[in-house]
């Protein structure tokens, strides 16, 4: 567990923010020039506040009151930027293996070639960072991090320059990283659709201040607001299925969705995307329409702010869907209700693992 109070002053742009973050992904997220960056800086090391302190667990890092302050290569943080900073001049083993070898040998805990196959890096170790596409260099960048065993991982903007059909791909090795090695993780975007798929908790900043700390979902109205943020777009793991002249179906948590056609194999393991302004919600089940999917669900919360509304339905895989205040109200819907939400096929993304 971290735990910070953080009071900093840099010409026009003040951090103002305190906040303890567990054991988990815990994210922050927030629009250009928020804080977020900021934020990470101080609590590595390469920022030093004005004021206020940083503890890690039991350990003190930084006190201005007690004048305290343990440098950033005495903190064990693991860092990871959004273009991965790789040492272009060494090939991935040896960028992987870079600082666990500055590690003292009885205290090296993972074996860098067992933590490449669990990457999926194993066929990439001799090639360079240029030969690499961008998804491959995050997970170099991902693994030399992690190599280090960190008391903390620290992911700047970590998929800033994944195009989208990847970066479902490194959310997953993320989330596989963090069940295996129990590491914390704090989570940097602007994107709140990572920010929901990753995080169990989010810290939401604005000019330097926390305007929000909860689940993820709970701050969705919020964001909808705040300039530079993403919309909602729902991520789930597939599995393709059978396919028509036109159209092919994807398996999602036991729900079938259709998609448009897909030059995939049966069996494929897919990502799915789709957005929450994609979804017509519907209090019975519609008849004669164009949209393929039609699925039943039931509400198990609801969110509002400033007239926009957010709808978590469980249908087996779990959708966040869009729509006003008016429309909810006029639906008739309620948390426990069922539903059935209905999107087009066009609407439904589909990508390689």
């Amino acid at each position: 567990m971290i735990s910070f109070d953080i009071h900093m002053k840099r010409s026009e742009f003040l951090l103002d923010v305190a906040g303890e973050f567990g054991d988990g992904i815990t994210a922050v997220f927030g629009s250009s020039g928020a804080g977020k960056s900021s934020l990470l800086d101080c609590l590595a090391g390469s920022i030093r506040p004005d004021s206020g302190h940083v503890q890690m667990g039991e350990t003190i890092w930084y006190s201005s009151l007690n004048r305290v302050w343990v440098t950033p290569e005495n903190r064990r943080v693991g860092t990871v930027y959004q273009d991965g900073a790789l040492f272009p001049h060494l090939d991935v083993r040896s960028n992987i293996e870079f600082g666990w070898k500055l590690i003292p040998e009885h205290k090296r805990h993972i074996d860098p070639l067992e933590l490449a196959d669990f990457m999926g890096l194993s066929n990439l170790m001799s090639r360079k960072p240029s030969t690499l596409s961008g998804g491959e260099r995050q997970r170099v960048a991902i693994a030399r991090s992690i190599a280090i065993m960190p008391s903390l991982l620290l992911l700047d903007e970590p998929l800033a320059s994944i195009d989208s059909p990847r970066r479902g791909s490194i959310l997953n090795y993320l989330k596989r990283v963090h069940a295996e090695f129990e590491m914390p993780m704090i989570y940097v975007s602007h994107s709140i659709s990572e920010v929901v798929s990753v995080a169990s908790n989010a810290m939401m900043l604005e000019a330097g201040k926390v305007v929000g700390f909860d689940h993820p979902t709970a701050l969705l109205p919020y964001v909808n607001n705040s300039e530079g943020i993403d919309k909602f777009e729902n991520i789930f793991d597939g599995v393709i299925g059978p396919s028509t002249d036109y159209l092919t179906t994807v398996e999602v948590n036991g729900v079938e969705i259709w998609a448009g056609r897909q030059r995939k194999s049966m069996g494929e393991r897919v990502l799915v995307s789709l957005g929450a302004n994609q979804i017509i919600l519907a209090a019975q089940r519609p008849a004669n329409i164009s949209a393929r999917n039609i699925i039943e669900g039931k509400v198990v919360e609801t969110w509002s702010n400033l007239g926009k509304v957010f709808v978590e339905v469980d249908a087996g895989p779990k959708f966040i869907v869009e729509l006003t205040e008016t429309a909810l109200k006029d639906l008739g819907i309620l948390m426990g209700c069922d539903v059935f939400l209905v999107f087009k096929s066009s609407s439904v993304g589909v990508f390689d693992t």
